[in-house]
């Protein structure tokens, strides 16, 4: 007589139990899994002694759990002595299932284990458009170049409130006070920066004090702004008009460069213009406070396990910024650092018709 096919051996195994279950415990009852992991590594060590030596248990504890165990399929799955052990029929059929049970388990531990150390699978950013084409494009990719089984998705957005909702993991925000239900971690400064192009502090002059802006052309976000600005103990208030209005960083920063008037703008947005002269800081003794966020943080949501992609992100971002942001007006040169009051320059003469120097193309 041949012995039955693996699957038939399996089919019947749980036809015995499944039998012996409803009889013993009703039909809804459902063994634990670790029941069968325990089953397995009994009979895999040999007997009693050395299955409580491999699980570092008694061996009474043994004995116990697995009688508890016949008591529950309704059926003996052990012959036992005093020296030795052996499979009864069911008992064999019983351990062929929980043998692959126990090689299923492992299977499971050990691939969750290389997820959670193995850095792949998508990852999903949001950040300031102007941020993320001026100083984030060159990063992400050395990010992509270390960790090439990351599959990045960039969303260019100011501001990201519904992280679930737009399937963002991590959103680079700039805040003054990340807001509640959120892991908010910080990556540089910020600074927000009043400035205009040498050719315009020559012919207007330079500003001494905020109030001094009231009286020079005004590029804005708004219409009209109040800025309140502190210098130590100091607090300067003063309310602008806007002759330019445009809610476009960029924009304006071009129209500063183009020497229109003066503007207040972030530093990373301001920092090559004045790093290559084209822009000057003016009133740097003072700071805008509040501000419209004067920190760039990494903003994720609270939760109790972090994906490895993300971690390695915010770890990539953290030591990138590490040593301060390129940005950072300390760091721009003399360009940077406020110039002395001064009154405007007396205009040039005329020039003759036709003579084109200097005029716009």
């Amino acid at each position: 007589m041949h012995p039955p096919a693996p699957h038939a051996r399996l089919h019947r195994c749980n036809s015995l139990v499944r039998s012996a279950h409803q009889s013993a415990a009703g039909p809804e009852a459902l063994l634990d899994v670790n029941s069968f992991m325990f089953f397995a590594a009994v009979v895999d060590a040999g007997s009693f002694v050395n299955a409580a030596r491999r699980l570092g248990i008694d061996r009474s504890n043994v004995s116990r759990r697995i009688r508890n165990l016949e008591r529950e399929v309704g059926a003996q799955l052990l012959r036992r002595t005093t020296r030795r052990m052996e499979l009864t029929e069911t008992g064999a059929l019983f351990y062929e299932r929980c043998a692959v049970i126990d090689a299923e388990v492992q299977n499971a531990q050990k691939a969750l284990l290389n997820l959670r150390s193995s850095v792949r699978g998508p990852l999903s950013l949001s950040c300031p458009p102007m941020l993320g084409r001026e100083f984030l494009a060159p990063l992400l990719a050395a990010f992509c170049s270390r960790y090439p089984e990351v599959n990045l998705r960039v969303t260019l957005k100011t501001n990201v409130n519904d992280l679930i909702g737009e399937g963002i993991d991590v959103a680079l925000r700039l805040s003054d006070q990340p807001g509640p239900n959120t892991v908010a971690r910080q990556l540089a400064r910020v600074d927000w920066v009043v400035c205009a192009s040498p050719r315009y502090l020559r012919e207007r002059g330079t500003p001494a004090v905020p109030e001094d802006l009231a009286g020079h052309v005004w590029l804005g976000q708004r219409g009209r702004m109040a800025l309140e600005m502190v210098r130590g103990s100091e607090h300067r208030r003063v309310s602008v008009v806007s002759r330019l209005e445009c809610p476009d960083f960029t924009f304006l920063r071009e129209a500063l460069v183009a020497g229109l008037g003066v503007g207040l703008m972030p530093a990373y947005i301001a920092a090559d213009a004045i790093r290559r002269g084209r822009l000057r800081a003016v009133l740097g003794d003072f700071r805008l406070s509040p501000s419209p966020g004067d920190r760039l943080y990494a903003i994720t949501l609270a939760t109790r396990y972090t994906p490895p992609q993300v971690r390695a992100l915010l770890d990539f971002l953290t030591g990138s910024f590490e040593t301060g942001a390129v940005w950072e007006l300390d760091r721009l040169g003399p360009a940077a650092r406020p110039g002395r009051a001064s009154p405007p320059q007396a205009p040039p003469p005329a020039r003759r018709a036709g003579d084109r120097r200097g005029s716009l193309p």
